[in-house]
């Protein structure tokens, strides 16, 4: 079995993704490992010195109405997670990979993901999704953090799946990635938030998509209140007693504001959460550039002027203005 894993990011992500794919290949060396970049490569990056199995770039990616407009359409978050659908299918069907996992550069994998791998491999599911939470809050604090996030930004994060490229998946698959192509936006007042709000109706549509309510997968601020997060005697970093697979750093270096308001009011004391996010801080100054990454290159026009949402939604309304036309 093939089995390829990629990330999708721009150049403000790098260090993080060189994390993300060291980890993997620590723990799952028999898997490719891909780089979905989102951006022109800073001129310090040499793709063949980075930790990766390959780069794919955003404009070599099929997509009706042409990968220009498609950026111009779209912010930077917004993008980055628009194109993980048409990804995953390139990698399906250009280098026929067999299972392909995507995670997000902000993730720390410590252990294998055997269980999720044999499900869908058996056949016994197609496609597998992690919610945001699986357990019930109990303080007002983290019903509002975590439940009522959770109904805002998706049933599910998607900062992990995993489809198997039979056409149960592919079905599931090409539904999603659809979507994407036009409605990827962080538009709350339209019921949309990137990727991630799509998946919410999936599983009333499409049979073999795998729930993982697995307490190990997907460890992040948003459902820490129930997951305590200790380090063993051996050094292994476990959840509620159990080898954690990967946790999710999600604000870390960008948001980082939302991220510790969540650590200050929901690490309890006992557990060993803060000196696992110390660790991950010194593993991203030891992953840094040089040089930090210029602006986002989609991010601005031809003469340098920042993309306006105006801008943006004017282009969603059917502009026929696009700012990359000369690039």
């Amino acid at each position: 079995m093939k089995v390829a894993a990629f990330t999708s990011f721009t150049g403000a992500y790098i260090p993080n993704a060189r994390i993300l794919a060291k980890s993997v290949a620590a723990v799952h060396p028999e898997w490719d490992m891909y780089a979905l970049f989102n951006d022109r490569t800073p001129d310090e990056i040499r793709w063949e010195d980075e930790p990766f199995t390959g780069v794919v770039f955003a404009d070599w990616l099929k997509v009706k109405g042409g990968w220009e407009r498609w950026a111009f359409d779209y912010s930077v978050v917004e993008f980055c997670t628009a194109t993980k659908g048409v990804m995953t299918e390139f990698l399906f069907d250009v280098y026929g990979y067999d299972l392909v996992v995507y995670l997000d550069p902000d993730v720390l994998v410590t252990s294998r993901l055997n269980s999720v791998v044999e499900i869908l491999q058996s056949g016994e599911a197609s496609a597998a999704l992690t919610p945001h939470i699986t357990d019930a809050e109990e303080s007002i604090e983290a019903i509002e953090s975590h439940e009522i996030a959770a109904l805002k930004h998706g049933t599910f994060n998607l900062g992990f799946f995993a489809f198997y490229n039979r056409p149960q998946g592919r079905t599931f698959l090409r539904w999603w990635a659809d979507r994407l192509l036009s409605y990827s936006h962080i538009d709350f007042q339209s019921g949309l938030f990137t990727d991630q709000k799509w998946c919410n109706i999936a599983p009333y549509i499409f049979d073999g998509i795998y729930i993982i309510k697995d307490r190990t997968f997907n460890v992040a601020t948003w459902n820490m209140t129930n997951r305590k997060v200790h380090q063993d005697v051996n050094g292994t970093w476990t959840v509620n007693g159990e080898p954690m697979v990967f946790y999710h750093f999600s604000g870390f270096g960008h948001d980082f504001a939302w991220a510790d308001r969540e650590l200050r009011l929901f690490a309890e004391e006992g557990t060993d959460i803060l000196k696992l996010w110390s660790v991950y801080k010194r593993l991203y100054e030891d992953n840094k550039l040089s040089h930090s990454a210029p602006p986002w290159f989609w991010g601005q026009t031809i003469t340098g002027e920042g993309i306006s949402v105006e801008m943006r939604r004017a282009a969603r309304h059917g502009t026929s203005l696009n700012p990359f036309s000369k690039l």
